[in-house]
């Protein structure tokens, strides 16, 4: 056994994944980097070169992902259903903003899951395997309990999205110290189309958040949606050098699906339009030291297949209702009845990943909203 000294050890670590990857990473340029793999490695290589401490926790995620998908591998052998990857929770469906056309506008706000009944859910997640836990809304952080519950489990990284309005010195150095957060703040692009589609302030409050986050030495990064207004002036070096200087090391972009009770159908994007913002996205990507994802090129993939309704994931509301995606407020079962594993093995998305057509894209970003009569009429079917 070697009696090299631990720290001396990591160092020499982190210098050789740096030569590794730098040369890896030099021949990924080249490629579109499609696959979770990609990003990943990209993540590693982008954070670890640039900082010590960004090096080590993506390392100890990357063991604890590595763990995570073991326990998955070995429970889903007893377990009549699919183990999803990543689930989508959203604690409370209450927000202090009444963004344009938000998916989850008007969408009940009460009898939200207790303290323990998250607790509950999130141990199970991490004895079932899954991976990682996205924290939607509403705005998570309206709950006090909400970074408490990140902390505590540990074995799941979790992906929480705010506005930044609640975001302090305190909670921006609690999500630092966590080692199992990474920070997502909602931003439109800059301040007249964040401003307008949001409220008057909210860029000030969002870049206000991330500089918090930076300062604290947390990771995070921005999560927007691109639509026909603000599309290009996204998906360009101006904008995107804007974050990096900001401190951001992910950026998510998702495609406007018009749902919600005040859908803006000019906002969709057109086949143009998607594909010449595709292509810068991939083009920066190439070329920017921050790790870039897409909604829903990313997770369709070169099939154009769907993978959520329990395929990779699905959605848990803040009333415990377990449905397909969060732009599909459908659901027939309920975690308060029989916990995770009734998501795991619900008859209603097992019927939607059984119709394959359901699963494919055409005109918008989500097939299943696409195809949301269906829906309707299957779960119909399956109450009765």
């Amino acid at each position: 056994m070697s009696t090299e000294p631990k720290g001396l050890a990591i160092i020499s670590f982190w210098i050789t994944f740096q030569a590794t990857f730098k040369e890896k990473m030099k021949k990924n340029k080249k490629s579109k980097q499609n696959s979770i793999g990609d990003f990943m490695r990209f993540a590693m290589w982008s954070w670890g070169r640039s900082s010590f401490p960004g090096f080590l926790f993506f390392l100890k995620v990357g063991v604890r992902l590595l763990l995570a998908k073991r326990r998955k591998e070995r429970k889903q052998k007893s377990t009549d259903g699919i183990i999803p990857t990543v689930i989508a929770i959203s604690p409370t469906m209450r927000c202090n903003y009444n963004c344009k056309g938000c998916y989850s506008r008007d969408r009940i706000s009460n009898n939200e899951l207790s303290q323990s009944e998250l607790d509950s859910l999130f141990s199970e997640a991490s004895q079932l395997g899954v991976l990682s836990v996205v924290v939607t809304g509403g705005e998570p952080f309206l709950r006090d309990d909400t970074i408490e519950l990140m902390e505590k489990h540990k074995r799941l990284l979790f992906i929480p999205i705010t506005n930044g309005s609640k975001m302090t010195p305190k909670l921006a150095k609690r999500i630092s110290k966590s080692g199992n957060i990474i920070q997502l703040v909602s931003i439109e692009g800059f301040k007249e189309h964040t401003d307008t589609r949001r409220k008057k302030g909210s860029y000030h409050t969002a870049v206000r958040a991330m500089k918090l986050l930076r300062d604290a030495g947390a990771c995070f990064g921005f999560a927007l949606t691109n639509t026909s207004e603000n599309s290009k002036f996204l998906a360009t070096d101006t904008f995107i050098d804007n974050m990096i200087e900001l401190g951001c090391s992910l950026g998510y972009f998702t495609e406007y699906v018009p749902c919600g009770p005040h859908p803006k159908e000019d906002w969709v994007l057109s086949d143009e339009g998607r594909k010449h913002f595709r292509e810068r996205v991939l083009d920066l990507r190439r070329r920017k030291p921050i790790v870039l994802v897409q909604f829903p090129q990313d997770e369709y993939g070169e099939e154009n297949r769907c993978t959520a309704a329990g395929i990779s994931s699905l959605h848990i509301n803040s009333e415990g209702g377990i449905e397909p995606c969060p732009f599909i407020n459908i659901s027939l079962e309920n975690i308060r009845k029989g916990g995770l594993k009734v998501a795991c093995e619900s008859p209603f998305l097992k019927s939607i990943r059984e119709r394959d057509y359901l699963l494919k894209r055409e005109k918008l970003a989500c097939s299943l909203f696409e195809h949301y009569s269906e829906l309707q009429k299957l779960a119909k079917e399956k109450r009765t």
